[in-house]
């Protein structure tokens, strides 16, 4: 192996002294290497104008130098013979660049800087030597530091200052928690990961005042705490809002290092669409935080998956959180609150689809079909059926039932619930003792009263009476094949009656042309026809 260096040098701890980065590794990095491999988007993702850079990970998380190996990914790649044609061309025109670099991390073990007070590995932070762990073996008593640096850290008579690189001083934060990013699933809190959420440090632990505060790195006897860190659930974790359910307090174990009963990821949401409420920490980057794990795709409140059209505030139409400070706050943030129930569901003229919760705005989508038809009266055979003659409208948003599809007493779809057996709800459907109930796979309503069911009309067998409407299919309703025959084959029709015959026995719901009387303003008629109670002349 080459010599790192022909003239002598004087002995540290009793061995000759080596190569340092501060005499010779640094200036012959940055003569060499730096045109590339330095600024703020250096070559590899590797900058060797720092002595921790060139130690530390290039692109690919890997240790670029470690002391005494000779298969060093530094050393691979200034070796001639192993070097890429780029770094050929580098050790060509300095032959000393590979054989001192190699004496440096094999045989000087990385060395920072000649020194009678600390051995070479001062600076390493893989070495024992390294001055983090220094410090922890006095237990902290930094007055041991200060006595060479400088009570305020700035060199003393060392004239070598801490705070060149520990900006905030050796007992700032940031001075032990700097590198805590890539330490479990720590960036994933701090940095935003997938959804954009920041949470801070007390969100987990009990973050102390000052550095020597008891159950930090001190116990109450003044023993060291030792690692790792007490894990202290705070606010976010513990949230139990309204509607949701709680089965025990948030936990953390240190064992499985799985977290369990948290808020934050869907624990007590009651989701069984949610794919992963109990992440791992040690686990990072295995989507655990994805959309979809806290909650379902959609959550099994509904079967919609464009969140966009109740969230808009907080996720776009492409499912990415464009508010992340909305996201996972302990309240949910629903639609436009200004415009009421239209936030989610219909627009400016009406509340109801379309467009419906996924955007559908085709009659033919199952979630707008005839909801028009009914609010519009455009069959013209009765006025406006209000909302409520098929759902239950809430009150609020978080009204129970408004969002649960698994409610008792209805048929679902599409998260809503038809002809629940709440008490004046379908009031209108179930006269004369209808039954109404919607079948979700044929699209069909079946029993209602306004479509033919009950008793006095269920005993009409005229054939081709269609009492089971489709409610996607296109096209109104027709007097006399929708609801009941024209006439009704029941006493006292005649079988040779007409629509002009109806005025006979109903004149306050038909005229003598056939033609049903609507009155009030637009949107707003009323008629005795479909009304739930026959009018009859006396």
């Amino acid at each position: 192996m080459a010599a790192s260096c022909a003239k002598a040098r004087p002995e540290v701890f009793g061995t000759p002294a080596c190569v340092t980065w501060q005499a010779e590794i640094g200036p012959l990095l940055a003569a060499n290497c730096s045109s590339c491999h330095a600024g703020a988007t250096p070559a590899g993702n590797y900058d060797t104008t720092s002595y921790a850079g060139v130690l530390g990970d290039g692109s690919d998380a890997v240790p670029n130098a470690t002391a005494g190996d000779q298969h060093s990914r530094l050393l691979v790649t200034l070796d001639p013979a192993t070097a890429d044609a780029v770094h050929q061309g580098v050790t060509e025109l300095a032959p000393a660049l590979f054989p001192t670099v190699q004496s440096w991390v094999v045989d000087c073990k990385l060395s920072f800087a000649e020194s009678s007070i600390h051995r070479p590995g001062i600076l390493d932070p893989a070495s024992s030597d390294f001055h983090g762990q220094l410090v922890r073996d006095e237990k902290y008593d930094f007055g041991v530091c200060q006595s060479c640096h400088g009570t305020d850290y700035s060199g003393g008579s060392s004239g070598v200052s801490c705070l060149s690189c520990h900006t905030g001083g050796p007992t700032a934060c940031s001075t032990c928690h700097s590198a805590i990013a890539i330490s479990g699933s720590h960036g994933r809190h701090l940095g935003g990961g997938p959804l954009g959420k920041v949470y801070g440090c007390n969100e987990c632990h009990i973050v102390p005042k000052v550095y020597t505060d008891v159950g930090h790195i001190f116990l109450a006897d003044g023993s060291l705490d030792l690692p790792p860190a007490e894990v202290t659930l705070g606010a976010t974790a513990a949230l139990t809002p309204p509607g949701d359910t709680r089965s025990a307090p948030p936990s953390y174990d240190p064992a499985t290092q799985a977290c369990s009963n948290i808020y934050c990821h869907g624990a007590i949401l009651g989701d069984s669409a949610a794919t992963h409420t109990q992440p791992v920490w040690s686990a990072p980057g295995t989507g655990q935080a994805d959309c979809g794990t806290c909650h379902g795709l959609p959550p099994n409140h509904t079967g919609v998956r464009a969140c966009v059209s109740c969230h808009p505030s907080v996720v776009d139409k492409d499912q990415k959180i464009i508010a992340p400070d909305k996201h996972i706050d302990g309240q949910i943030e629903f639609g436009d609150p200004a415009a009421g129930c239209a936030g989610c569901h219909g627009g400016a003229s009406s509340a109801a689809p379309p467009p419906d919760l996924a955007g559908e705005t085709s009659p033919s989508a199952l979630g707008v079909g005839a909801h028009q038809a009914h609010l519009s009266g455009v069959s013209g055979l009765r006025g406006p059926i209000a909302c409520n003659e098929c759902h239950r409208v809430p009150t609020a948003v978080s009204s129970p039932g408004h969002f649960s599809g698994h409610a008792a007493g209805g048929n679902v779809t599409d998260g809503a619930v038809v002809f629940p057996t709440d008490p004046g709800v379908g009031v209108l459907a179930s006269s004369d003792g209808a039954m109404p109930h919607w079948n979700h796979a044929t699209a069909t309503c079946g029993n209602v009263y306004c479509h033919g069911g009950g008793t006095a009309l269920g005993a009409d067998t005229t054939a081709g009476v269609d009492r089971t409407p489709i409610w996607t299919a296109s096209g109104g309703l027709t007097c006399g094949l929708s609801c009941h025959g024209l006439p009704p084959a029941f006493a006292p029709h005649l079988p040779t009656m007409t629509r002009f015959d109806c005025s006979s026995c109903h004149p306050a719901t038909i005229d003598p042309f056939g033609t049903v009387i609507l009155s009030g303003p637009p949107g707003s008629e009323t008629s005795t026809h479909i009304n739930g109670v026959v009018d009859v002349a006396p």
